[in-house]
């Protein structure tokens, strides 16, 4: 109990911040794009140095080859020594300063005239600007001092159906206006047409110039990425206004006072965590912005809101089942507003749903696989049996939708807009299942669980018991949400009872000689799969087993999951045989969670764990790694009606993990 006092307390003792250098990381050359860090702050997102911006929302593609718009970055300004064109730059320096959101670059002048500090950032108050800062500073030298400067904007897109060229007037100072709409939509259907897109940036001088009179000079660049002149005009008016600097600080204290989780006496560990909270919230909503988003909040994507904007890499920006089962989970506990932002997505898009279902002979909601702007199936057509057999998504944004209910007991919410998503989802299952007199239970065929390397078995034991877990939701959320003045009052008791029994009679392979649970019916024992897909059972679904089971589970796949798996996989068992209490075991794989997958110098997470480069900023190995931290050594559960924390303790090699906040039913521990 002492490290509990010290896990909720240590406010008192620590900052939000924990020490500033293990925000800091450096390099003295670029390394290449895939290991580039993205800045986002929930509107925008681009890579460091890159000619591309996304915008939350904004695709342009048909289906399987929609991806996130590519838009040229006239925010992409850099020092002509230092810059990404150079393959060798000398007497430069760049930084990731994860604390301030910001990219910096340094030129110093080798025989000691002058220096040079660029500033790069998203800001997270004035959310639709992109911030350039040029500062020269006088040291030894008497002469004049030119810096070249580029603007590296990158070939015209193929994304984007311009209007000719405007220019306005902000405040006495011109700026250029590139308007114009995406070229294609995503689904007809759903989409009339594309979407509007405007930035506005000012053409900057080949050089900055410092007089010899001159000690410091610093010019700053804004770049808007808006969706209507107007935006962009109200965007100009406020940042003449306020001060902008002062309100990003304030957005991003916000953010670390959330995100901010410390661990003290292991400076490395405390890097990676900080790296991986900084990555995945990055991605997110403001809690405070200068003027509302035109749009609502389209999820997450498994790399991110700065990346998936070329056809069929990077996932083009969709979103999958990572994000309710990766990265939700430590976002709800640290972030609920964002959480639900989360969750809100998915009820944009229940037309989608709705006709997915349909058209594949089935009654509710059938969410895709990949899903972007309009909800309709985009995963890429050379991947046919994902959509075809991978239907656990449906189930696992409906368990996403239970864990936010148990963690805020909003019933005004459960009773409007999670009514038709959880109870339409349940329908799905309902009639998804296949009723077998010889066992007098229902089996789940034609499936995929998440281990990809097999598809088209019978009775996945994961899906089969997150899709228990849908029908009982459902049949509560069909009791809140029936009746007078319900949402649906044409529920009938009938159906309920129908959730539950079907709930209650679902296949679960279970091998009693060897007390272990094949994966699926088919399933040989020995045979390799591709990720943690049984053992989720323990966490985060919480299965009721016998510790004997869970113990043999986590056993006999460990010997079988690929080496190169994702990184999530390793967080699963790390928290697994924490709760085993095998901490041997457990630091073995919290270490292997990440330490194969963070890549030098900036930490960004890789979806590969063999050294290849795979999908950049692979939030979703992110949220994992979070999950091992707050849900397997912090030990927290959210149940219904109870926050349960078992036998928390410090991370391997460390001596306090601190927290600064832990939210639950509207309370903020810390």
């Amino acid at each position: 109990m002492s490290f509990l006092a010290v896990f909720f307390f240590a406010l008192s003792v620590l900052s939000v911040s924990g020490s500033h250098y293990n925000f800091l990381f450096n390099a003295t050359k670029l390394p290449s794009k895939a290991v580039t860090p993205t800045l986002a702050n929930g509107h925008l997102g681009f890579v460091v140095y890159g000619d591309s911006v996304h915008l939350n929302g904004v695709y342009n593609g048909l289906k399987g080859v929609s991806h996130r718009a590519r838009i040229p970055n006239f925010g992409n300004i850099q020092i002509g020594n230092c810059s990404s064109l150079k393959v060798q730059p000398k007497n430069c320096r760049y930084q990731l300063d994860m604390r301030s959101g910001k990219f910096r670059t340094t030129l110093k002048d080798p025989a000691g005239g002058y220096s040079v500090l660029h500033e790069v950032y998203p800001n997270r108050h004035f959310d639709q600007t992109i911030v350039n800062r040029i500062t020269v500073r006088r040291l030894q030298s008497t002469q004049p001092i030119e810096i070249e400067m580029r603007q590296l904007t990158g070939p015209k897109s193929d994304d984007l159906e311009l209007d000719p060229l405007d220019t306005m007037d902000a405040g006495g100072e011109v700026y250029f206006l590139m308007c114009g709409r995406t070229k294609q939509v995503e689904d007809p259907r759903y989409q009339q047409q594309g979407h509007s897109i405007c930035v506005a940036y000012k053409q900057i001088p080949r050089t900055v110039t410092l007089a010899p009179e001159e000690t410091e000079r610093t010019e700053v660049f804004f770049t808007i990425f808006s969706r209507s002149r107007e935006e962009v005009e109200r965007e100009l008016a406020g940042l003449r206004k306020h001060d902008y600097e002062q309100l990003h600080r304030h957005e991003m204290d916000r953010m670390w006072q959330k995100y901010g989780i410390t661990v003290e006496g292991n400076d490395r560990l405390d890097r990676v965590i900080k790296a991986s909270a900084f990555y995945l919230s990055s991605s997110l909503p403001s809690q405070g912005t200068y003027q509302p988003s035109s749009y609502p909040f389209y999820g997450l994507s498994p790399s991110g809101l700065g990346r998936g904007g070329k056809e069929l890499a990077e996932y083009q920006g969709h979103s999958f089942w990572d994000t309710e089962m990766w990265m939700f989970p430590p976002i709800l506990l640290l972030d609920p507003a964002n959480a639900r932002k989360l969750l809100h997505y998915r009820t944009l898009v229940t037309q989608a749903a709705a006709d997915n279902a349909r058209s594949n002979g089935y009654e509710g909601w059938q969410y895709a696989w990949e899903s972007a702007f309009t909800g309709s199936e985009t995963t890429p057509d050379f991947c046919p049996q994902v959509p075809e057999y991978q239907h656990h998504i449906t189930a696992d944004i409906a368990y996403a939708a239970r864990l936010y209910y148990y963690a805020t007991g909003d019933l005004d919410w459960l009773r409007t807009e999670a009514c038709q998503l959880v109870y339409e989802t349940a329908r799905f299952w309902k009639s998804r299942v296949d009723y077998n007199p010889d066992t007098d239970t229902y089996d789940i065929g034609r499936i995929m669980g998440p281990d990809e390397d097999h598809h088209n078995v019978t009775n996945s034991i994961y899906t089969n018991v997150v899709a228990a877990h849908n029908l009982f939701f459902g049949a509560f959320v069909g009791c809140q949400c029936s009746g007078a003045g319900g949402k649906y009052p044409q529920i009938s008791e009938e159906e309920l009872q129908q959730f539950l029994r079907i709930a209650r009679s679902l296949s679960l392979p279970y091998n009693e000689q060897y007390d272990v649970h094949p994966e699926y019916k088919e399933y040989t024992f020995g045979t390799q799969i591709k990720q943690a897909d049984v053992v989720l059972l323990g966490y985060p679904l919480e299965f009721p087993m016998k510790v004997s089971t869970k113990a043999n589970n986590l056993k006999l796949y460990s010997m079988v999951t690929r080496a190169d798996g994702p990184a999530m996989t390793w967080a699963i068992h790390t928290i697994g045989h924490l709760d085993l209490n095998q901490q041997q075991e457990a630091a073995a794989m919290f270490r292997k969670s990440y330490q194969q997958y963070l890549r030098a110098p900036f930490h960004v997470w890789s979806e590969n764990g063999d050294g290849a480069d795979g999908a950049g900023n692979f939030i979703t190995g992110a949220g994992g790694f979070l999950q091992s931290v707050i849900n397997g050594y912090a030990g927290v559960r959210v149940r219904h009606r109870q926050l349960v924390i078992t036998s928390p303790q410090p991370l391997p090699d460390t001596t306090r993990l601190f927290i600064p906040e832990i939210n639950y039913a509207g309370i903020r521990f810390s």
